[in-house]
């Protein structure tokens, strides 16, 4: 004791004043973190002075005045994970929720949710004092709300509904329950056509109690409470157990070849419309071809009988013409012989006269086919022949 005493009394004013000035300096350094507090853009910083007690939120960015008080950071807004698999905090165990469906089926939901602090400086104290940090907040507040609307969303449809038909509908549901509360709900019985068996049965359901088209609500949701807003929740997975899996597999499948048999139903009755209406246009397109070789016959017969009636009116004429000239001659041959003729020059002359009329009628070509019928033609034509008949017997 006596040589600590001598050894400050030989230490002189100046050494200690050099001493202390460096315990103060070695203070300063060691205390500077609680001295000032920098607030960045994306946080709000509460910081509560350990002398008075007095706590101050901060949300402008910039440098503040700690004095040696407790300074306590959270973001403004920040991303919240469900997830299964590590998600972009690097957490490495699982963070998803449990879902039950109406049929007993259950599932495990990944995803995440983006959640913002208030605005109001007396909601932001509420949270720090009720809950005191970014994490508690996440874990305590914001995963419970998440957890408690997935968990009375199940009930409003079936395992294999949620994969499918009412995929959207389970996201909708879990959203809108998170930030405005859950639903209020009952059970009903109502029967539905199954598919699969293609027949009508009864099933019990729940459905949402509205008033109004508006949803009635069991309770508020509790961040409403604190003014925290969610935005863009997103399911990246829905994990159903195996043997859920295997049955909506099975359900598939079914439904899939019920569709497929509705469709090749739907298919042949299409193909026997079809088949129907090309017979149609077939004999349509036979009965008009018939037609169209009806009229070319009809055409081809019209023409042949115009021919042979002009052929016939041809030879008409020129049988007249012979006609009218053996009359001559035998007007002049009847004319000689009242005039006087020889025996010997008649024989003659009949002869010459039924040569030349031979001749005359060898140069006739007449027409094979008469047509039938009421024209005077055909009649004279008739005539004509007689008519060269009767040259043979006009004798003087």
């Amino acid at each position: 004791m006596s040589s600590l005493r001598n050894l400050f009394i030989n230490f002189k004013p100046r050494t200690v004043l050099v001493l202390g000035l460096g315990l103060l300096a070695i203070a300063f350094l060691l205390l500077s973190g609680k001295l000032v507090e920098n607030v960045d853009n994306s946080e709000i910083v509460i910081i509560q002075s350990p002398f008075t007690g007095t706590v101050t939120v901060y949300s402008a960015p910039g440098p503040v005045a700690q004095s040696f008080g407790t300074a306590t950071h959270y973001r403004k807004s920040h991303q919240f994970w469900f997830s299964k698999k590590d998600d972009e905090e690097g957490i490495q165990e699982d963070q998803s929720i449990k879902i039950r469906f109406n049929d007993g089926g259950h599932g495990q939901i990944s995803g995440s949710v983006r959640w913002y602090m208030p605005t109001d400086e007396k909601a932001i104290l509420k949270l720090h004092t009720d809950f005191g940090s970014q994490d508690a907040i996440e874990q305590q507040l914001v995963r419970q709300v998440v957890t408690k609307s997935i968990y009375m969303t199940g009930p409003l449809m079936s395992s294999k509904e949620s994969s499918a038909e009412k995929r959207n509908d389970l996201l909708s549901y879990i959203e809108d329950q998170c930030i405005n509360g859950v639903y209020r709900t009952r059970q009903e019985e109502v029967k539905i056509h199954d598919e699969l068996m293609n027949t009508d049965k009864t099933v019990t359901v729940v459905k949402i109690m509205e008033q109004g088209n508006v949803p009635l609500r069991q309770e508020k949701s509790a961040l409403m409470a604190y003014n925290i807003s969610l935005q863009g929740l997103a399911l990246n997975a829905i994990d159903y157990d195996e043997e859920v899996e295997q049955q909506i597999k099975v359900q598939q499948q079914a439904y899939m070849q019920v569709q497929t048999a509705i469709a090749n139903s739907k298919k042949a009755e299409q193909d026997a419309i079809t088949t129907e209406l090309q017979g149609k246009a077939s004999a349509a397109k036979a009965k008009w071809e018939q037609e169209v070789i009806k009229a070319q016959a009809v055409t081809q017969a019209q023409q042949e009988k115009e021919v042979a009636a002009l052929q016939a009116e041809t030879a008409l004429l020129a049988a007249q013409k012979i006609k009218t000239d053996a009359d001559a001659q035998a007007y002049a041959n009847s004319k000689l012989v009242s005039a006087g003729l020889t025996p010997q020059e008649r024989a003659q002359f009949e002869k010459d006269t039924k040569i030349g009329v031979a001749e005359a009628l060898a140069k006739i070509t007449l027409p094979t086919t008469f047509m039938a019928g009421a024209q005077s033609g055909q009649s004279s034509m008739l005539e004509s022949i007689l008519g060269v008949k009767l040259l043979d017997q006009r004798q003087p």
